[in-house]
């Protein structure tokens, strides 16, 4: 069948041929979007969503869905508007649709031949530019289509390569952190208290472990102490007592870390509060 739409553009139904001249061609409509363009001429008035689908994607053994709706209402819509028409297909309250019944649809070609929606078709192309037409090829009717959903689950499944790269790399982060805990844990020595042994030295009461003021060394400690404290104006006073500690290297070049505690006895806490001094290289 042929029409003429709006007393100006050709429609052939049989192969959906577009044009504005009766023996040309300008543009074909892809076969669903022929089929769905013909459904609502046969059916003017408005029509119910579910109703379109059914009649051009299922009863022709074609996988409907709303989304393939829109596309191809799209398609048809920038189609005609190359030809000076505004919505062709106009949408209704509640998502229903409606063939424009400000365009007038004359039969010029009664011929039975009617649209083929059963063989399948390429995805539809759409405009990419509103100011080109857009131009589809003929589809022979022995090719096989390629479904709108497969066309779409293929991007789906592009898109969700991404997302599952970072996932792994979120996991394999996650695992890498885990083992360098487990090693960090497992190679750093555990923390033991420390016991301190009181030492008097020139009215101080003074704190320290075994190996900081054993026979060997302790003449160097009580010396390394009594610099350190009179560099930092600490005076020796009852009640108060002090905890030293150095590096190995405070012995060869004067240099090395260095922390003194200056602290005072409150009742039962023989540490109430405490002064406490770092220097991580001290010379003297």
């Amino acid at each position: 069948m042929k029409y003429k739409i709006n007393a100006l553009i050709y429609y052939d139904a049989t192969d959906g041929a577009i044009s504005l001249e009766k023996e040309s061609v300008d543009t074909h409509l892809s076969i669903t979007a022929n089929a769905l363009l013909f459904y609502f001429i046969q059916h003017p008035g408005v029509v119910n969503r579910d109703e379109v689908l059914k009649r051009v994607w299922d009863d022709n053994g074609l996988v409907s869905s709303n989304s393939n709706l829109n596309q191809y209402l799209s398609l048809l819509r920038k189609t005609f508007r190359h030809y000076g028409i505004e919505n062709i297909i106009v949408t209704i309250a509640k998502g229903r649709l409606e063939f424009n019944p400000d365009i007038s649809v004359e039969l010029i070609d009664d011929s039975t031949l009617l649209p083929s929606t059963k063989t399948n078709e390429e995805a539809p192309i759409l405009v990419k530019d509103e100011n080109q037409i857009a131009v589809e090829t003929v589809t022979p009717l022995t090719q096989t289509e390629i479904p709108l959903e497969s066309t779409q689950e293929d991007v789906s499944q592009k898109t969700k390569k991404p997302e599952i790269c970072w996932y792994l790399a979120s996991i394999g982060f996650l695992l890498g952190a885990i083992f360098i805990a487990v090693i960090v844990f497992f190679n750093q020595h555990q923390s033991k208290p420390i016991s301190l042994i009181p030492l008097t030295h020139n009215d101080c009461e003074l704190l320290s472990n075994e190996a900081m003021i054993n026979s060997s060394v302790s003449d160097n400690y009580v010396r390394n102490f009594d610099a350190v404290r009179k560099k930092l104006n600490l005076q020796c006073v009852k009640g108060e007592r002090f905890v030293f500690f150095y590096g190995d290297k405070l012995q060869t070049n004067g240099l090395g870390r260095v922390f003194l505690a200056h602290c005072a006895k409150n009742e039962d806490n023989p540490f109430s509060y405490c002064d406490n001094y770092f220097y991580y290289s001290w010379k003297y």
